[in-house]
């Protein structure tokens, strides 16, 4: 078997494995999945050995498929990331740049940057994907993940682009109607837009920290849905600041307790971080955009102090 042959027949092999289907690994891969079952074979045929256990219910690795998996897997992130590193090298950002990051960041902080970087990069292409899960960069070829709160996977590099602070805010329609809470008893009277399940909210003021129980009528897994509501003066909501920098200063929104620190009870969201692979050459257009984007959050809104994030972004240490 052709080395070439070799390796895309060894990628195949990592998708099926990792899907646990033909049919779902070549619609990943953009291929038949006669063809996807065909290289499969081939692989077993040239090694010898079995690395699938096919049933008709389900698919998994045999003893020997497991110990194949690990080492492609390996072998396949060390070809790509050797290709990668090349891109390191050059002065001037160009190529495609794929990025992924959840909606209504992109929406709200990306996209309305993206005509300066480009015409400060006009070399440089953007793939955007809006996901709100971490990714196998590697895999799914990504070259930058954009995501908020906190790193669960210590696999990949994770640098801190910007601080986020969360808002407890309402509309001035909604705070005329039902006052404005003052202490955290006083938001048990009122009816909260609540992130998934997050029920849970913890407040500092600096010389204590109170956990309450909210409740409400709303419940969402994405920052829109709630932004919506909000604005139809639902209730009440814990928001990123940046996110609502813009109805904040209009006073579409307010600020219920500016001076106190809220955070919901285990989801921490406190920055905004960047995930790229594990490799010593970061390649020029992913350091371009790492920089263009903390020149662009690298400032505290409310504060005009500096992050404490502002560290640079990518050494040769990496």
């Amino acid at each position: 078997m052709e080395n070439s042959y070799l390796f895309g027949a060894m990628q195949v092999f990592i998708s099926v494995a990792d899907s646990g289907s033909f049919s779902e690994s070549a619609r990943r891969l953009g291929l038949s999945q006669p063809s996807i079952s065909r290289q499969v074979n081939k692989l077993e045929e040239h090694l010898g050995v079995r690395l699938l256990q096919r049933t008709t219910r389900r698919l998994s690795l045999t003893e020997a498929g497991q110990v194949y998996y690990e080492k492609a897997q390996q072998i396949q992130r060390d070809v790509i990331e050797a290709d990668q590193s090349i891109s390191g090298f050059k002065d001037t950002p160009s190529g495609l740049l794929r990025i992924s990051t959840p909606l209504t960041w992109a929406e709200i902080l990306i996209t309305p940057y993206l005509g300066e970087f480009l015409q400060r990069y006009p070399e440089v292409k953007i793939d955007i994907e809006c996901n709100n899960t971490i990714q196998d960069i590697i895999e799914d070829r990504l070259d930058l993940v954009i995501r908020v709160g906190e790193l669960k996977d210590s696999s990949y590099i994770a640098i801190p682009i910007a601080n986020v602070r969360m808002v407890l805010c309402a509309t001035p329609a909604y705070l005329k109607k039902f006052g404005t809470p003052k202490t955290a008893a006083e938001l048990q009277n009122h009816n909260f837009i609540c992130f998934e399940d997050y029920n849970q909210m913890l407040l500092n003021d600096g010389s204590k920290t109170q956990q309450v129980s909210v409740a409400g009528n709303i419940s969402a897994n994405t920052v829109s849905v709630m932004m919506s509501a909000l604005q139809q003066h639902i209730g009440i909501s814990v928001l990123p600041d940046r996110l609502i920098k813009e109805l904040l200063q209009t006073g579409e929104l307010v600020d219920i307790m500016p001076g106190t620190e809220i955070s919901a009870v285990n989801l921490p969201v406190n920055q905004i971080f960047a995930l790229y692979s594990n490799r010593k050459h970061l390649p020029a257009k992913v350091r371009a955009l790492l920089d263009f984007l903390r020149e662009k959050w690298g400032r505290d809104e409310h504060s005009g102090q500096r992050d404490t994030t502002n560290t640079p972004v990518y050494s040769e240490a990496d």
